[in-house]
């Protein structure tokens, strides 16, 4: 060592990278408390006959048995998800595949239309839930144009029947325009060289559509389906605003009933409620991340 020179001391290779540590264990720890150590105790109750205010009695897989064997209301409820779900995935998707293919086109005021589709996505749930309540009241919007049409109004909240398409429809006007997005940014990755190569093929605009479009587009849609049916089972907000799961349960849903559950502290059964929509969740997500490692 030359005179003069100083000697630093070597720093450990945790010593090096301490910070990056700290910034990453307080994520870390809010993860374990609030999310595995969470699950855990949930778990633990959906095994209980549970309230909250007595101690739990231990009663094993009854609550998951009695659910889908004596509980008619929660088989209910998770068929009016799942028909909740095939109702908006079946439109929304579709809606909004259609409407990117429109602005996907050198129209006037393209921006203006991308702002106003999307604008309901920004909107809080239930903010568009009270709108689309006062449209279906008795003398709201649609039932003064049947009177118009010399037609008889319809219970759109009140009627069994038609109680659940309509708290769909308003899902779907508030969310596709997020899909629509998703597959305008799509549409406008595709190389213009493929279209203009089929043109000179001879191919018409359905070819065009189905032979370079829809391919181009297959991970795309899996991804909006997959992700819009994990958002969909969780159906809750437009419910409780709208419905309240009325009448007559029609439109009570998994979260919804789970809601009720916690309400009434009947813990153990609102947990293993939790449980078998988190299994629901856990396949579609499994799909989705198999899906991306393929696409990758």
């Amino acid at each position: 060592m030359s005179a003069g020179s100083i000697a630093y001391p070597k720093r450990s290779r945790f010593g090096k990278y301490i910070m990056p540590y700290l910034f990453i264990a307080v994520p870390m720890i809010s993860f374990l408390l609030f999310v595995f150590i969470l699950l855990a105790v949930f778990f633990w109750w959906s095994l209980n006959d549970y309230s909250g205010l007595q101690p739990p009695r231990f009663i094993g897989l009854a609550n998951y048995i009695d659910l889908f064997t004596t509980d008619k209301y929660f088989l209910q409820a998770l068929r009016n998800t799942t028909l909740f779900v095939l109702l908006g995935m079946g439109i929304g998707p579709t809606l909004g595949l259609l409407t990117a293919l429109l602005l996907n086109q050198k129209v006037r005021f393209q921006s203006v239309f991308r702002t106003a589709y999307y604008l309901p996505v920004m909107t809080s749930l239930v903010v568009v839930s009270t709108i689309w309540v006062m449209l279906y009241n008795q003398n709201g919007l649609f039932n003064s144009v049947l009177a118009a049409l010399g037609l008889s109004p319809v219970g759109w909240l009140s009627d069994p029947k038609v109680a659940l398409l309509s708290v769909a429809v308003a899902s779907i006007w508030q969310g596709f325009g997020f899909e629509t997005v998703i597959f305008l940014a799509a549409l406008q990755s595709i190389p213009r060289e493929l279209y203009e190569a089929a043109m000179m093929d001879g191919a018409n605009a359905f070819q065009k559509f189905r032979y370079i479009t829809l391919p181009s587009l297959r991970y795309v849609i899996a991804f909006i389906y997959i992700y819009g049916i994990i958002g969909s089972y969780q159906v809750f907000d437009q419910v409780f605003v709208m419905t309240s799961g009325g009448p007559v349960h029609s439109t009570s849903t998994v979260v919804y009933y789970l809601f009720g559950r916690f309400q009434d502290l009947r813990l153990g059964q609102a947990s293993a409620i939790a449980y078998i929509l988190f299994a629901i969740l856990m396949i579609f997500s499994y799909l989705e991340l198999r899906m991306s490692r393929e696409k990758g």
